[in-house]
């Protein structure tokens, strides 16, 4: 009698040992299943501007002619000075902060501090392109990982009182990356520069005393 009690009790604890564990796997299952949906619900895909030739998209891949596009539209901002760079070059690093990185941000804060000891900010400043130069997936250069390398030269004007006090051609270099921030609906953000920005006369100057010193 005692063995048969006994088998009993060992058949029920075994039968709500496997309800129990089928209980956990559904559990386990349904959550599984949400995350997939989630995941495939929150795809980015970079769709580039010109389609005629068709394209084939992956998702999260970074295409050339929008990560110009969205360099240039950063960095044009961070530098748009219309009443005074006191005010609002830092209004426009806390403005871009989710379209750039921490570190770049960091690093702009700390330019910020510097140009204020200077006395570099009591003027206006504009970036403007040259109207003549259309884009070429040249500007744009892949360095890996889905990082890339933007190349631009655009027209830097500083003015205090109205009056011009600079107003060069530069040649600035950005890196922009890939990037999941929660606040960053782009899905890429500039991560500082690749060289340092440099005058394009300058430049244009040392090309032409190496073609004559070669010649």
């Amino acid at each position: 009698m005692g063995d048969a009690r006994n088998a009993l009790s060992s058949r029920d604890s075994h039968i709500w040992t496997l309800r129990i564990s089928l209980l956990l796997t559904f559990t386990l299952l349904i959550a599984v299943v949400y995350i997939l949906y989630q995941r495939q619900s929150d795809i980015t895909v970079h769709v580039p501007p010109d389609l005629s030739q068709g394209a084939v998209l992956k998702p999260g891949t970074l295409q050339r002619p929008n990560v110009y596009v969205f360099a240039n539209y950063v960095w044009r901002g961070l530098n748009d000075w219309t009443d005074s760079g006191r005010t609002d070059y830092s209004n426009n690093i806390e403005r871009f902060r989710c379209l750039i990185t921490p570190d770049f941000e960091k690093w702009l804060r700390n330019n910020y501090d510097y140009k204020r000891r200077q006395g570099e900010l009591d003027r206006t400043r504009l970036l403007t392109e040259q109207a003549l130069v259309a884009y070429d997936n040249a500007f744009v250069t892949p360095v890996g990982a889905n990082v890339y390398s933007v190349a631009m030269v655009m027209q830097l004007q500083e003015r205090v009182g109205g009056m011009v006090i600079k107003d060069v051609m530069m040649n600035y270099s950005l890196r922009v990356v890939p990037d999941r921030r929660t606040c960053n609906k782009m899905g890429m953000a500039i991560d500082g520069f690749m060289i340092d920005p440099t005058r394009a006369e300058d430049d244009a100057e040392k090309k032409s005393k190496l073609m004559r010193n070669k010649s």
